[in-house]
């Protein structure tokens, strides 16, 4: 198991290759447990591994916080006392004190998106307990084993027969890890933990944390481990007597064939998530992960630097949207040239986005408060993106688009002023440059086909033309699909 671990998709893949802080936070999982033996003889071990792992993620703090809660309850009720040990006291309120201030720190703001754009008003989420009994029967069997949950926020998924398979390898999963935790008295430790964990996944949870619960169970195993190692005397009493039944049955050569089988499975069960980081490489060295670096070769290339580009921006329909959205439509929520719709200029779509890394600055002309990535914010005024809008329109129409063609970006009158001017929409041009990508997911992916190109006006309503070193050239789209 240890042999393998490292190999598995998680741990390899996910957050080694696709770069994401839960890599160290599984670091300091294990650096928890490492000292969790000699916690009250060395705390200041302990501590500064539980900062580290509030300092990772928010989901740190809460598994930081109930292992720290576990901790002081044992040796409360061994000891009567809080400060009987005044060095675990005063690493204990150091680690309180860190973990205030990194709370304080991640508060989300009140403007702040969290989420609920993600969930349309048509479809009605699963409720909270239902949500909460997925989290236990669901993502053990998915960090290891299964790959069968296709909703990645897990809030739309209900009781049903297509998940009794996946519920009954997370309960073979759970029996064990909570017997041997039990015999070594951490049990409580392994299933609070857990408990909370679940209601903070029913918040905010995406597929990708999956790797979070597999560092939590190794972590909680490695625990009980130092405590005693597994052996034979962890079987149940009824395992091994009906162990000893059938050897008395089948002899000692046959029970010796079937444990070699039983071994093989395990192993063969183990490999699947091998298998699955296998899978994601070979996708990552045949396929590009994002369109951006096509993007990023094809404006060098060209020489569109100089060029001023704007990218695409978030409009909703009320037909998909969520109830607190919808309200903001209902109250007159801006829509450029449309109605029944709201236009989010904050949060701005297409490509230049994840290609700006490749420039010295952002192309981005519409870059919202000029960043060079797209913001979290929570666009409170409804009539925010008329001021914007009205911006962009005085500058005049820009020389490229980044986006997947709406009309509503060039129809009057969003951005062409008092002058209604038709792009044509993109076609392959000479100009244009395609590649294939693809992000991989366990043992699937999907190929999408990029294809960046830079179209001309029509020759009907085509743009005003301008000099360049004597020659004349059409404004130009380009989008990336």
């Amino acid at each position: 198991m240890r042999g393998i671990l490292p190999f598995s998709y998680f741990l390899c893949y996910q957050y080694g290759v696709t770069s994401r802080p839960y890599a160290l936070m599984v670091a300091a999982m294990l650096l928890v447990a490492i000292n969790w033996k000699n916690r009250d003889e060395k705390p200041w071990r302990e501590v500064l591994s539980m900062m580290l792992l509030c300092l990772t993620s928010s989901y740190g703090l809460v598994i930081a916080g109930m292992f720290a809660a576990n901790w002081v309850v044992r040796f409360v009720r061994q000891e009567h006392s809080l400060i009987r040990n005044r060095q675990r006291f005063a690493a204990l309120l150091a680690l309180l004190a860190a973990a205030v201030v990194i709370l304080i720190d991640v508060m989300p703001a009140k403007d702040v998106y969290s989420g609920n754009f993600d969930i349309s008003g048509m479809t009605q989420p699963a409720p909270l307990w239902m949500q909460i009994c997925n989290s236990w029967l669901l993502l053990p069997a998915e960090a290891l084993f299964t790959s069968t949950v296709s909703d990645t926020n897990l809030v739309f998924i209900g009781l049903s027969s297509t998940l009794l398979y996946t519920g009954t390898v997370s309960c073979l999963m759970w029996a064990p890890l909570i017997h041997i935790s039990r015999r070594r008295h951490n049990a409580m430790l392994l299933l609070s933990s857990y408990t909370v964990m679940c209601l903070v996944f029913a918040q905010h949870f995406s597929m990708h944390h999956l790797g979070i619960l597999l560092g939590f169970f190794i972590a909680v195993l490695a625990i009980d481990c130092d405590e005693r190692r597994i052996s034979t005397d962890d079987w149940p009493a009824w395992c091994i007597t009906m162990a000893d039944r059938f050897i008395g049955k089948l002899g000692a050569r046959k029970a010796r064939n079937y444990l070699i089988t039983l071994k093989a499975l395990a192993l063969g069960a183990m490999l699947i998530s091998v298998y699955w980081t296998i899978n994601a490489s070979i996708c990552d060295i045949r396929y590009e992960y994002s369109s951006s670096r096509t993007v990023a070769s094809f404006i060098k290339t060209n020489h569109l630097e100089q060029y001023r580009w704007m990218a695409g921006w978030t409009r909703i329909n009320s037909t998909n949207a969520s109830p607190d959205v919808k309200e903001r439509i209902n109250q007159g929520g801006y829509c450029a040239n449309g109605k029944d719709c709201i236009d989010y200029t904050s949060w701005v779509s297409g490509t230049l986005v994840t290609a700006d890394p490749y420039f010295k600055r952002t192309l981005m002309s519409n870059a919202y408060k000029g960043r060079s990535y797209i913001s979290w914010e929570w666009c409170i005024d409804p009539y925010a993106g008329k001021q914007d809008i009205e911006t962009w329109r005085s500058w005049g129409e820009p020389e490229f688009y980044d986006t997947i063609y709406q009309p509503f970006f060039f129809s009057a009158p969003a951005m062409t002023g008092t002058t209604t001017r038709k792009y044509a929409s993109p076609k392959p041009s000479r100009h244009g440059k395609t590649s294939d990508r693809a992000v991989p997911w366990k043992s699937t992916y999907a190929t999408t086909s990029t294809r960046t190109s830079c179209t001309p006006l029509t020759p009907a309503s085509h743009g005003r033309m301008e000099p360049n070193g004597g020659r004349w050239e059409h404004r130009c789209i380009t989008r990336a699909r």
